[in-house]
């Protein structure tokens, strides 16, 4: 499924980035959540008292609490009453494939209600315990925590998008193909309010197979990471994070002593604003954006006469690929994702690209990426017609690998002679005329090497200085 924009639902050209409003992916969820430390020291006026509103919003839970007798009481069923965060779908954030926000489920929501009343009941009531309730709860991320956020500041959210449409002229009289829900509108794939956020306030949901969020929350505050380091030590590495949750809501949360010195240190805590385009996965998403509205690849192809074969629909594709590249600054996009990315992120580009050529340009073939740890990175194919695409970077140890085996053994198992092996110049000189030379080598000794593929993704001069 094709990623839709905010910028591109509304038609929109910067207004977004200039405003600080973060352009989010419509039709599904984007990685980042609303980070509390972020909302704290936010300068938007819409959020001023955001952070607040929701201390006194936990305050009211934890009188009720504290005020409760028992768990079957009155007012204990109250603070669970409270306690109810369905998930705000307008935001588009987390990390759904469906847009269907989690939220907090009555199950979690009961659990998280009956240890907080143990913790309030051991000596400790700051609000700021329900900021911090991914350490001690199973089930409590950074995305679920941003529920709980979006649903108390939600006046604040609807007030900021009213701000903003009114300042963009985003309203009926304008758009109206568009449904409107009074001065909001509604977002067509997920028949939600179409809602807002100020980048500022954001931050990147962490990759659970790296990491898990327990952790980068205690590496992100000192006071935490003191606390810890005094109770267990070098102990902790050896817990699973069950057990860490588990340790913490006992050993921290539950010590009144020891949780209010890390409540007093946490308040102190701050965190620097996050660069919403260092996410590998919203940068690729974000840039294909800018290529199609650049219309690089609203081309007619050869296909118009006749009917184009699988390599030379390939070669078409990185051919369009490689002038955005190297004469549309295409490269400085390539550079700005993190060394690490920079390959994956070219890859994804590529497949986004070619699978829109093939649309637009109602070419009838199924342009594959590997989008796992599988082989061939790409694959152009109509029926048995089929030609494999290994990419490599200059930057990458394994390109002689790749261009004299890798791509070998994909084209054998696809059963196929056509192969093109993609080098991209990041700037390795030695290696770009070892690749270069070999290629030229086995060509003139009669063998059938791939097609070598080049694009220069090194900073250009500007055409004049060239």
């Amino acid at each position: 499924m094709e990623d839709i924009f905010i910028t591109e639902f509304l038609n929109l050209d910067n207004e977004f980035k200039e405003l600080g409003v973060f352009d989010s992916i419509i039709n599904r969820d984007s990685p980042f959540f609303i980070n509390l430390l972020r909302l704290k020291v936010n300068k938007t006026p819409e959020f001023q008292g955001s952070y607040e509103r929701i201390n006194s919003f936990y305050r009211k839970i934890m009188i009720l609490l504290d005020s409760s007798k028992s768990k079957e009481d009155k007012l204990y069923r109250a603070a669970l009453k409270l306690f109810h965060f369905p998930g705000v779908s307008g935001i588009n954030l987390g990390v759904s494939e469906t847009g269907i926000d989690a939220g907090f489920g009555s199950v979690l929501s009961k659990q998280v209600i009956n240890d907080a009343f143990d913790i309030v009941k051991s000596g400790s009531e700051q609000p700021e315990i329900f900021q911090l309730v991914g350490l001690f709860e199973k089930n409590v991320s950074a995305d679920r925590l941003s529920d709980m956020i979006a649903t108390i500041i939600l006046p604040d959210i609807r007030n900021y998008t009213i701000g903003i449409n009114r300042k963009l002229n985003i309203n009926t009289d304008k758009y109206p193909d568009i449904e409107f829900q009074g001065e909001i509108a509604i977002n067509p794939y997920k028949k939600c309010e179409l809602l807002y956020l100020p980048e500022e306030v954001l931050h990147e949901i962490p990759i659970a197979e790296s990491w898990s969020d327990i952790d980068r929350v205690i590496q992100e505050n000192q006071a935490i990471r003191d606390e810890v380091n005094e109770a267990v030590g070098k102990e902790w590495r050896k817990m699973c994070s069950a057990d860490k949750k588990e340790y913490l809501k006992e050993h921290i949360f539950k010590n009144s002593e020891r949780c209010g010195r890390m409540i007093e240190n946490y308040r102190t805590q701050t965190i620097a604003p996050y660069e919403i385009e260092s996410n590998a996965e919203y940068l690729v998403a974000s840039t294909f954006k800018q290529i199609k509205r650049e219309g690089i690849f609203d081309v007619l192809s050869h296909s118009a006469k006749r009917e184009l074969s699988s390599l030379e629909a390939t070669i078409e594709v990185l051919s369009i690929f490689r002038d955005w590249i190297e004469n549309n600054r295409g490269w400085d996009e390539i550079l700005s994702a993190s060394t690490s990315k920079r390959e994956k992120s070219l890859q994804r580009l590529l497949h986004l690209s070619g699978k829109y050529y093939c649309t637009q340009n109602n070419i009838d073939m199924a342009f594959e990426a590997n989008e796992g740890p599988g082989p061939v990175d790409l694959k152009m194919s109509r029926g048995n017609d089929k030609t494999v695409v290994e990419i490599k970077l200059s930057s990458n140890a394994d390109y002689i690998h790749g261009y004299e085996e890798q791509i070998e053994e994909y084209a054998k198992a696809e059963g196929t002679t056509q192969r093109v092996f993609v080098y991209v110049k990041v700037g390795n000189p030695v290696r770009d005329d070892k690749i270069e030379s070999l290629h030229k080598f086995r060509l003139e000794n009669g063998e059938n090497p791939p097609k070598l593929f080049i694009i220069d993704s090194q900073k250009q001069t500007s055409a004049s200085k060239r």
